[in-house]
């Protein structure tokens, strides 16, 4: 059997996306495994882990969201690596390849010698290291790269994600590095819904609680004078738009647009107005006590939720990972 560990260069990297992919294009069994807890969901009266709970479903795993990942990362108070390797083996099953899950980044638990790398080299796994693609990140993976090579594990290879050309690829492999993938930005999995924005602010809904399944596409911070304002919101469709509840001006611009919902910051409630027209137009306005930049930087870090029962974003992720990434140098 063989056992491979996906490792994040950084928070954010698309690893559970390219996880997915690679599971669903492997021909033979494949196990799972995921030693922390990552971000948490409600489920069934219980809350889990998201990748695992999107990972049982997408292969049929025989196993409960806790068994395939069991562990929080307590930096004060940690499990042991025996703990983790205990946990391996629950999960390992009769099958050709146990895929292993690091949590946000691979030097997380590095000060309890439970890192991405201090795991693999327990479960004798091979590393395939995740990155996205943006400039400021080579030197990241680079570091990293030299920091396996004081393990007893092996870098398999390096798989860039929301790589918009082979530039940064061809940087790492004249520099010695085996890039093994360079997949593309994919617009689709970048979306959320209004309800995701409502819990990463903790937002009380003011109006349209029955809209809170609303798409969004893009985030738009309102903090331009209304005639500026209304030019740009034009352009886009299923946006939200994130600013003071005292800017009136900016929130009515927004409701004569296409707008999925009004991020309103500060604790500030709308004026009436304001809440008349979103009734009209069935647009939820979220109220946050955290200020605009707080706000929006939350919403940054917000993934899209992958859906195990949507067979077209499943056929996306599969067909995509195939396209761009060489299998046969992950597997063979």
């Amino acid at each position: 059997m063989r056992t491979l560990f996906l490792g994040s260069a950084a928070e954010r990297s698309g690893k559970s996306m390219i996880a997915l992919g690679l599971a669903l294009n492997h021909k033979g069994k494949i196990g799972y495994y995921k030693p922390f807890k990552e971000k948490l969901i409600g489920e069934e009266d219980s809350v889990v882990d998201q990748d695992a709970f999107l990972m049982r479903r997408a292969l049929d795993l025989p196993f409960t969201e806790d068994e395939l990942c069991p562990f929080f990362y307590d930096i004060l108070k940690p499990v042991t690596m025996e703990d983790v390797k205990g946990g391996f083996e629950k999960v390992r099953c009769k099958c050709e390849t146990m895929l292993v899950e690091g949590t946000r980044d691979i030097t997380t638990g590095y000060v309890n010698d439970l890192s991405g790398m201090a795991i693999a080299q327990s479960l004798q796994a091979e590393i395939v290291l995740i990155s996205t693609a943006r400039p400021e990140d080579m030197e990241r993976v680079a570091m990293l790269a030299k920091l396996i090579e004081g393990y007893s594990t092996r870098l398999r290879g390096v798989i860039l994600n929301q790589a918009p050309d082979e530039s940064m690829a061809k940087l790492l492999r004249s520099k010695g590095i085996n890039v093994i993938g360079n997949i593309p930005p994919l617009e689709k999995l970048k979306r959320f819904n209004v309800e995701e924005i409502k819990d990463a602010l903790d937002a009380e809904v003011v109006v349209a609680e029955d809209q809170l399944g609303r798409e969004v596409r893009r985030v738009m911070v309102g903090a331009m004078m209304p005639e500026t304002a209304l030019s740009i919101m034009r352009r886009y469709a299923d946006k939200a738009i994130i600013t003071g509840g005292d800017r009136v001006d900016i929130q009515m611009a927004a409701l004569s647009t296409d707008t999925s919902c009004l991020v309103l910051t500060g604790g500030l409630y709308p004026d009436g107005q304001v809440i008349s027209r979103a009734y009209e137009a069935r647009v939820p306005i979220l109220v946050t006590r955290h200020d605009t930049l707080e706000a929006t930087e939350r919403i940054e870090h917000l993934n899209a939720r992958i859906d195990p029962e949507d067979k077209n974003e499943m056929a996306l992720i599969k067909r995509t990972v195939k396209e761009h990434v060489d299998l046969d140098a992950v597997y063979q």
